[in-house]
């Protein structure tokens, strides 16, 4: 990824983040739509919204280094700005210690409410 920072194309039906997976990335919706699912594998998927344009995927994983919580898959053609982890840690630590204590705590109440309710 150049400056950390790469334009990415997905195909409808493809993942761009997998639940329980490692990702390497949040991807900036600039054209197309996302699905965002819970259980996107199972035999029960449950869809948690729908994401289009300016819409941004995957950030939750790069501030706290925990795995994804949800599955993004495109359902129509769509192309993304992809920001690398190290990118986005290299920005992170330049933020205002104040700022980026928020942001973690923000973070960490949606993970414990979709671990708490199986949902977002």
């Amino acid at each position: 990824m150049a400056n950390g920072f790469e334009q990415k194309s997905f195909k409808a039906q493809d993942f761009l983040i997998k639940e329980g997976a490692p990702s390497d990335a949040a991807y900036l919706v600039t054209e197309g739509k996302v699905e965002v699912r819970k259980g996107a594998v199972s035999s029960n998927p449950q869809t948690l919204a729908v994401l289009g344009k300016g819409a941004v995927i995957g950030e939750m994983s790069l501030f706290d280094d925990q795995l994804p919580v949800a599955s993004a898959i495109a359902i129509e053609d769509t192309t993304t700005t992809a920001i690398s982890r190290e990118e986005f840690q290299r920005r992170l630590s330049s933020m205002d210690p104040v700022m980026r204590g928020i942001f973690k705590i923000m973070v960490n109440r949606v993970r414990e409410l979709t671990q708490k309710k199986g949902t977002f």
